[in-house]
């Protein structure tokens, strides 16, 4: 009897729904990264790449591997599908699940309203915003950064950047909590209805908004997403434009909360880098590249072939799933050297592909980072002896794709704090 080839061994080892798996997924990555660049899953139903070269070049392109299944999620149970049809929920496909020409114009239009100069705009708010939290929560010399403020503080900055108005918080109702690592993981149906109530409040709310600005336009992103114009493309819909608002949130909260979060335990874990960014803040840039390398908040992602393809010795057949791991290609040593280390001088941190790369590089990149970078700032400055608490476990929901923790606990020393003094 033939022994087992490393893609049929590697196969047997591949549970993103295991324990094990969802605890530490990056020793099972280095297994299979070192045992094969291709294999086929059938219990899951995906070929997965696993080497950093390969899932670049899936990347970027489109053409052999649509973006098409990107946003696909399982079917929801009858109770929250009935939710999402009384409330007309219709998010049509614009960026992320959209191959050119398609993806080109939308993404072309958009840009035309996501400028540089909106995302620095963003800039005195983030900050305000982050030292009101810190004055009036961080009291006591203890604190979940989750609960505190890694989970509040991204959407609300969307909601600043996209113009909503301040009295609006429909974002942040328990029934909209996170959407993302409940629709991708095995929600049960209650989680499933909550998630549906939430996405079908915010849903209406902006088709109301995008409606207002169609009549009184404003100073704001959403009248910019409607009167952007380039060269002789057709102007986005107002339904393109509400299903265009609908993803930035969705894709701007848990995957921002995550690399706060995840930034936070890789800098207070390092005491001497956490020492470093709080005495030089030049050097927060490129650990938050560093954050994005070794932890990033999308582990996974999926693209679907349009024709038969080879791939890295692999015959991997027309219309079939392909799981790409990001978060196996960001440790890849065959590009990073010693890639299970933090090291936030890393010179090559932001090859990382956290943000994926080509056409579909995240929109969102550019706020991350001003988050990111302010966050930190202001946070090292304001609890310099901020520290993790001992031997706690951090949780994550067994999720496909997203890597979230759910909590963080931190505590520091009252008397050389100013928050808590």
């Amino acid at each position: 009897m033939p022994a087992p080839s490393p893609s049929d061994r590697v196969e047997n080892l591949f549970d993103p729904f295991a324990q094990s798996y969802v605890d530490d997924p990056y020793p099972l990555f280095a297994a299979v990264r070192a045992a094969t660049p291709v294999f086929y899953n059938a219990k899951l139903g995906y070929w997965v790449i696993t080497r950093y070269e390969d899932v670049r070049s899936v990347l970027r392109n489109p053409k052999q591997f649509s973006a098409a299944n990107s946003l696909d999620v399982p079917p929801v149970c009858p109770a929250a599908g009935q939710v999402l049809f009384e409330a007309g929920l219709n998010v049509i496909p614009t960026l992320t699940n959209t191959d050119p020409p398609h993806h080109t114009r939308v993404r072309r239009l958009t840009n035309q309203a996501f400028t540089s100069e909106r995302v620095k705009g963003t800039e005195g708010y983030v900050r305000e915003f982050t030292r009101r939290i810190l004055t009036t929560r961080f009291r006591g010399g203890r604190a979940d950064l989750v609960k505190d403020l890694t989970w509040e503080l991204p959407p609300r900055i969307v909601h600043q950047l996209l113009g909503f108005p301040d009295q609006d918080t429909s974002f942040f109702q328990p029934g909209i909590d996170h959407p993302l690592q409940i629709l991708w993981g095995r929600p049960t149906e209650s989680e499933q209805v909550g998630v549906a109530r939430g996405m079908a409040a915010f849903w209406t709310h902006t088709e109301q908004l995008v409606a207002a600005r169609t009549q009184r336009p404003e100073d704001d992103f959403i009248t910019a997403l409607l009167e952007a114009r380039a060269g002789d493309l057709e102007p986005l819909s107002p339904k393109e434009v509400s299903s265009i608002i609908f993803g930035i949130l969705s894709a701007g909260h848990e995957t921002t909360t995550s690399l706060l979060t995840h930034g936070f335990y890789r800098l207070l874990r390092d005491r001497d880098s956490w020492n470093r960014i709080r005495t030089d803040p030049t050097l927060i840039p490129n650990a938050v590249e560093e954050v994005l390398r070794i932890d990033p908040s999308v582990v996974a992602w999926r693209r679907v072939t349009t024709e038969g393809v080879n791939l890295a010795g692999a015959t991997i057949p027309a219309n079939a799933q392909v799981l790409l791991l990001l978060g196996s290609a960001n440790r890849d040593p065959a590009v990073f050297e010693e890639p299970d280390v933090f090291d936030i001088d890393r010179q090559n941190a932001r090859s990382q592909l956290a943000f994926g790369v080509g056409a579909h590089l995240c929109l969102g990149a550019p706020l991350a980072r001003l988050e990111a970078r302010i966050v930190f700032e202001e946070v090292s400055s304001h609890l310099p002896s901020l520290r993790l608490v001992p031997d706690q476990k951090m949780d994550f929901p067994p999720n496909l794709l997203f890597r979230e923790p759910l909590s963080l606990l931190v505590e520091w020393d009252e008397v050389s704090s100013g928050a808590g003094s």
